[in-house]
C-alpha cells in the first residue's frame, strides 16, 4: 500500500512540475491538468492514512503524512487563488513544488528501507 501511495504521489509531483511551469510563464494552469494533479494527490494521502491505520507502526507513517498535509494546505491556497482568477504566486507555487519533492523523498527512504 505504501508503494501505490507512492506512486500516487510521483504521478502528482511530475503533474505539479508541469502546473509549475505554467505558473512560472505566467500563464493559467489548464483544469485537467489540475484535478489529475489534485486526484492522484487525494488518492496518494488516502492511502498513506489507511497504511498507517493498518500497519503496527504507525509512528512512521505521521510525519510523511503531516509533510503532504501541509502541502495539501499550499495546494489549497493555491487553487483558492485560480478559482478567483489571480494569477498564483510564483514563491509560493515553488514553496509548494518544494514541501511536495520533500515529502516524497521523505516517502521514498521509508518505503525503501
Amino acid at each position: 500500500m505504501a508503494v501505490a501511495a507512492t506512486i500516487f504521489f510521483f504521478v502528482a509531483m511530475l503533474v505539479g512540475a508541469l502546473l509549475l511551469s505554467h505558473v512560472l510563464q505566467g500563464k493559467m494552469a489548464p483544469k485537467k491538468l489540475l484535478m489529475l494533479h489534485a486526484g492522484s494527490f487525494a488518492l496518494g494521502l488516502l492511502l498513506l492514512i489507511l497504511f498507517a491505520i493498518i500497519t503496527d507502526k504507525p509512528e512512521k507513517q505521521i510525519a510523511t503524512i503531516v509533510i503532504f498535509a501541509v502541502a495539501a494546505l499550499v495546494g489549497f491556497m493555491l487553487f483558492s487563488q485560480k478559482k478567483k482568477h489571480q494569477h498564483m504566486q510564483k514563491w509560493l507555487a515553488i514553496v509548494y513544488q518544494a514541501i511536495g519533492m520533500g515529502g516524497l523523498i521523505w516517502l521514498l527512504i521509508f518505503v525503501l528501507n
